[in-house]
């Protein structure tokens, strides 16, 4: 378990403020945040490496603000790897294991052990310097793993490798986490790697978290126009809302929301300025206007096609920009092609305001 409370981190003129983050025991949990947001300084902060101003660090319960890194009982794999370069595979994976500790692995049985599960059997009497980016990402994960820590801090592990081998990294490292349940905090910018990794993600903006909870709380209900806009919730549309029921009882009221030339009926709980966020999978596309529940419908015209294999994020013209996201076998059975009239269609209900 890792339990951060209301720190405080000055690295030259940036701060990292008021970080305050539980991930249970056994949980994996990501930082995300675009660059320059306070995403390794936190990593530094927690392992010991950057000195707080203000703040407690507690790990399994005990508190470590003020021990040494060396006295946290975690492992650390930075963005660069930082391997030994003088240092055979076998050598860097048993470095931290050269001295075990009372009833600890022996250093030969858990260097194979763990080359085992990384797949990295044939590499240990290899130098690591003419390894690529996936083979001295698993050696930099296997040292880390070496000693058994019962903490793994991750500083965008999969930066450095080709889009393949990230994807494999990425089943591989779920799965080593699973099978040694290890609790986990990643750092990355990439959202993706969260939902598919991520058990708690917490997004950073200027060094304090904008928002935190399960991947799914994060990407179906962000809290503010930045964080729908970074976990790349699609269509995020500055404007105002103006009750249309009677009535001014609490609770949600139907409203009509004016962005531009854009007005739509929604949901809402308060007037006033306001950020309307619509997924594109919310959104509906015909050819020809439909009769269904959905409450706003509106002409535009296809602007562009983008093909994510099944998926095909459709670029539209509504007055303003608008993206949809429709099965590629929908798109051609619809022939959908740039420059086509359509109507977009979505309902109240399916606008989050923020």
């Amino acid at each position: 378990m890792i339990r951060l409370e209301n720190l405080h981190v000055r690295v030259g003129n940036f701060d990292l403020r008021d970080i305050t983050l539980e991930v249970p025991k056994g949980g994996y949990a990501l930082i995300i945040g675009p660059t320059g947001s306070g995403k390794t300084t936190l990593l530094e902060a927690i392992a010991g490496h950057a000195q707080l101003r203000a703040g407690r660090v507690f790990m399994h319960d005990d508190e470590v603000t003020h021990l040494p890194p060396e006295q946290r009982g975690l492992g650390f794999v930075y963005q660069q790897y930082h391997l030994f370069p003088h240092l055979s595979v076998r050598e860097n994976i048993g470095y931290g294991l050269r001295q075990p500790r009372g009833n600890g692995p022996r250093p030969a049985d858990r260097v194979a052990e763990l080359a085992g599960m990384l797949a990295i059997e044939p590499l240990l009497e290899r130098r690591v310097r003419g390894l690529s980016g996936g083979e001295q990402q698993r050696v930099a994960l296997a040292r880390a793993l070496a000693p058994k820590p019962s903490i793994l801090l991750l500083d965008e592990p999969f930066a450095a490798v080709d889009p393949a081998t990230r994807q494999v990294l990425r089943r591989e490292l779920r799965e080593l986490h699973e099978r040694e349940g290890i609790t986990t905090l990643q750092v990355t910018h990439d959202f993706d790697e969260a939902l598919r990794l991520g058990d708690l993600v917490a997004v950073l903006a200027e060094g304090r978290i904008a928002q935190s909870g399960t991947p799914e709380q994060v990407f179906r209900y962000p809290n503010s126009a930045f964080v729908a806009r970074f976990v790349g919730t699609g269509n995020v549309i500055a404007g105002t809302v103006e009750r249309i029921e009677t009535g001014d009882g609490p609770g949600p009221f139907r409203a009509r929301f004016t962005g531009g030339s854009l007005v739509l009926d929604v949901v809402a709980e308060r007037e006033g300025a306001i950020h309307a966020v619509l997924r594109p999978e919310d959104i509906v596309l015909s050819l020809t206007h439909h009769s269904g529940s959905a409450r706003n419908h509106i002409e535009g015209r296809v602007v562009r096609l983008e093909r994510l294999g099944p998926v095909t994020l459709v670029h539209l013209d509504v007055g303003r920009p608008l993206i949809a996201s429709l099965t590629t076998q929908s798109v051609e059975e619809m022939g959908l092609k740039s420059g086509i009239a359509v109507i977009v269609a979505f309902k109240a209900t399916a606008i989050l305001l923020v």
